[in-house]
């Protein structure tokens, strides 16, 4: 069963409602929600003082205090206990999902100069699947024998080829980036390139950064997500914890970074205008 918490702090009263909302004491409720297969225990903390008082609810929350569900503006107490659930692994299947119909899409992809920067060799299916549209992608990795596995695998079956390096040096040559575990180095990309991520990359600089991912949540979840979670971060608590992994095969409706925002067609349009601008001249 998934635990959310979600604060509720009343507006300031005035005059002798002011004084009486000082003397309530905070309310805790419970409510068991469920929608295909899934269990959700929704604990509401109304704050009648402005503070928090986690021994109130710790004996509801039990031992999901170390993945709790909550707004990522509520801070927990150092050493409390207590943390808010975080992972990357669903974001990291919506990125790998959008490239590969960007791909799939895109009338030059043979000749995109591909990199997949994969520290932690997350994204090796990825990569195979992207063989059959473009040739040779570098693979930055510090996991390079995690990813020779892949390149044999690579060579066997598709007869294509695939380069790992550990070097960062020359990443912003590429045309189209997928990092889907984020960015971790400071990184200059070319002003030109498309670099899919998750997370907001701060070291990065240059190129058209994408980093957030809007899709179609499946009918039944939105009835028990609590309204100030995203529909990303909740459905990557189903994802990881909720063992609801049909969800990573869904593709993304658009991505986001900074102001602006991109279908898989229009993110196809754009290489294919950089392929022919950079290639045909």
């Amino acid at each position: 069963m998934l635990t959310a918490l979600s604060v509720r702090i009343p507006e300031k009263s005035e005059g002798l409602k002011k004084w009486v909302d000082k003397l309530r004491r905070d309310k805790v409720e419970i409510q068991i929600n469920r929608a295909r297969g899934v269990s959700l225990r929704h604990i509401t903390y109304t704050s009648y003082s402005g503070e928090v008082r986690l021994d109130r609810a710790d004996r509801l929350i039990g031992a999901q205090r170390t993945q709790l569900l909550c707004s990522e503006k509520l801070v927990f107490p150092h050493k409390s206990g207590y943390h808010r659930f975080s992972s990357r692994s669903f974001s990291a299947r919506l990125c790998t999902n959008m490239a590969l119909e960007v791909l799939r899409e895109c009338q030059c992809a043979a000749q995109l100069r591909l990199c997949v920067y994969d520290p932690h060799a997350v994204a090796a299916d990825f990569v195979l699947h992207a063989l059959q549209y473009c040739v040779n992608p570098v693979v930055v990795t510090d996991k390079t024998d995690i990813y020779t596995l892949t390149r044999n695998r690579a060579l066997e079956e598709l007869g294509a080829g695939l380069t790992l390096t550990e070097s960062r040096a020359k990443i912003g040559k590429y045309d189209l980036i997928v990092a889907p575990s984020g960015v971790e180095d400071t990184i200059h990309f070319a002003p030109d390139a498309v670099v899919l991520t998750t997370g907001n990359p701060d070291g990065a600089a240059g190129g058209n950064i994408y980093h957030g991912y809007r899709f179609r949540m499946p009918n039944g979840f939105d009835s028990i997500k609590p309204k100030e979670l995203s529909e990303e971060y909740f459905c990557s608590a189903l994802y990881t914890l909720g063992s609801q992994f049909e969800l990573g095969s869904i593709v993304p409706l658009s991505c986001v970074g900074g102001a602006s925002s991109q279908t898989v067609k229009s993110l196809a349009n754009l290489l294919d205008i950089h392929c022919k601008k950079e290639y045909n001249n």
